[in-house]
């Protein structure tokens, strides 16, 4: 049995895909359980920092998702971690801090919009950590999108937003129960309170992903952001 600290829980339309780490031979890696028959999750009832048992077996999926593990027998929860004892473990996993670094391989930009990708047999990895010098989040059609500077001074921009806890508080603050303005309340939260709230914290921490191949490209996206949002900031606005 393996023990996993869930790190990762990020939505991809009605589906959850999931990554925890694994303490091995003395390394710390991440690790994304998948089904035998699926890449995601219809259903996943844990959070992040929960512990789980679970049976995991090697799985050979396409490039760059080498994490890729198959669990049989579902999982068992046996405790949790608080959110920053969670950061602290995944800044001892995969982490860079410059754009090439991020997944061993070149970065490109889409010249036809926004957004960055790589080509898909050319990262050795799919998830890495990073710091940053500066982050910003725009809805664009109610979607929340990322711009970011890496510590090396190189900026990303236009990034999906796809950490569900980020994705399930923009939801909540545009719902149709919260009145009127509500685009224009949460813009002027992610233009002001954000700031204070996340980059001030002791435990900010992000990490970015790729995609599966889609089109022959794996782009890149904001998987996941410490700290995560709290319920009382929507009274805020």
């Amino acid at each position: 049995m393996t023990r996993l600290l869930i790190t990762e829980i990020t939505r991809m339309g009605p589906a959850f895909c999931v990554i925890g780490l694994q303490r091995e031979s003395g390394r710390i890696r991440s690790v994304r359980p998948v089904t035998s028959t699926a890449n995601s999750w219809l259903h996943f009832p844990y959070r992040r920092g929960d512990v789980l048992r679970c049976d995991l077996s090697p799985f050979s999926g396409a490039k760059p998702h080498i994490e890729d593990r198959v669990t049989a027998h579902g999982f068992q929860k046996e405790l949790a971690v608080p959110e920053p004892g969670v950061v602290a473990f995944l800044r001892r996993a995969e982490i860079a801090g410059s754009l090439a670094d991020l997944f061993g391989c070149a970065i490109h930009e889409n010249r036809n919009g926004g957004g960055l990708h790589a080509k898909p047999l050319e990262p050795v990895r799919s998830i890495c950590g990073t710091e940053t010098k500066n982050l910003r989040f725009e809805l664009c059609a109610n979607e929340p999108r990322a711009t970011l500077v890496l510590s090396s001074g190189e900026v990303l921009r236009d990034l999906p937003v796809v950490d569900r806890d980020w994705r399930g508080f923009i939801d909540a603050a545009l719902a149709e129960a919260r009145g009127a303005n509500r685009v224009h309340r949460l813009e002027r939260f992610l233009n002001s309170q954000f700031h204070d709230k996340v980059l001030s914290c002791p435990h900010h921490f992000l990490r970015l992903g790729l995609t599966r191949p889609y089109h022959d490209l794996c782009w890149l996206m904001l998987d996941t952001l410490f700290p995560l949002p709290k319920q009382e900031w929507l009274e805020e606005f």
